[in-house]
């Protein structure tokens, strides 16, 4: 009895054998490109973690092709990976993988961007990325229900004090040209600036968005109608002067969703069409606004 056990256990332990030895293998290679240009990088560093799969092992053989951007892993056991790619001054990217005995290859393309690029929208150009100015954000309210809120008016900062200002248009403040003086500076505390006009895109919209921040949560992207309101219907938004009546909100029951894809660490690809017309667009994360811009569909 024990002889026929061991003759099945043994059996066992040849077929798991088995099965370990013919795992199958397969290859894993793609490109390292600029996030903003499209174009591929020379000798990235490209790596998948928790195995020995690096550019940076002295047995990686491609290196030649590295210099063009591109990198190969050969044999590599089937299974799930998480890929790394980067380079000096650029911020990584990582992607998962899953490879299966009926699919052991991939072919990938990683993204990774300069380090030098500050947080804020961007469009992507063949020269490299170029900043949406946020125009509007001194205008910006913070709002809870009703998302965001723009000011149409903002007093025009000429100086802290009536000396300051005084000073900065040659007038004097004492005796009879100081009378002239606090007339002076009247008039210019009086002077305001206009909310800017939206910016026109094309309803198609394509944009990059580099947070400020590392977050775990994902971003959320959405655009809403635009519209001038009585800000007293808004009474959760603070932030307006005395005396302004009336503020730019989003129409909160046509929200739109847009697309947003993880690009590499921090930045995001925000895809989707605009309804045509003036749209305020949001970027929350937590339930809070991260920012807003002003738009205009064409």
């Amino acid at each position: 009895m024990k002889k026929k056990l061991s003759i099945c256990a043994a059996a066992i332990i040849a077929l798991a054998m088995t099965a370990c030895d013919s795992g199958k293998t397969g290859t894993i290679e793609g490109e390292v490109c600029d996030a903003f240009t499209g174009k591929p990088l020379e000798m990235p560093t490209v790596g998948m973690d928790s195995t020995i799969y690096t550019t940076l092992s002295k047995k990686y053989e491609f290196n030649q092709e590295l210099r063009k951007g591109k990198f190969k892993f050969v044999k590599v056991p089937v299974g799930s990976y998480r890929v790394y790619a980067g380079r000096s001054k650029y911020v990584k990217t990582r992607m998962r993988i899953e490879t299966t005995e009926q699919n052991p290859n991939a072919t990938l393309r990683l993204y990774i961007y300069s380090a030098q690029v500050d947080p804020g929208l961007y469009q992507g150009t063949s020269e490299g990325p170029l900043k949406i100015d946020n125009k509007w954000v001194v205008y910006s309210t913070n709002c809870n229900e009703s998302i965001a809120g723009y000011r149409l008016t903002m007093p025009q900062q000429s100086g802290n004090s009536t000396a300051s200002i005084a000073e900065k248009i040659g007038v004097p403040q004492k005796g009879k040209k100081g009378k002239k003086a606090k007339k002076a500076v009247a008039q210019v505390a009086a002077q305001v600036t206009n909310l800017p006009e939206p910016r026109v895109v094309d309803s198609k919209l394509e944009v990059f968005f580099r947070n400020a921040s590392s977050v775990t949560t994902p971003l959320i992207a959405k655009t809403y109608p635009a519209v001038v309101a009585p800000i007293a219907s808004h009474k959760d938004c603070k932030g307006f002067g005395a005396g302004e009546t009336n503020g730019v909100f989003p129409v909160k029951d046509k929200a739109t969703d847009l697309k947003v894809e993880y690009v590499a660490e921090n930045l995001f690809k925000i895809t989707g069409t605009l309804p045509k017309g003036k749209q305020i667009i949001q970027l929350s994360q937590d339930g809070k606004t991260v920012q807003t811009y002003y738009f205009e569909a064409k």
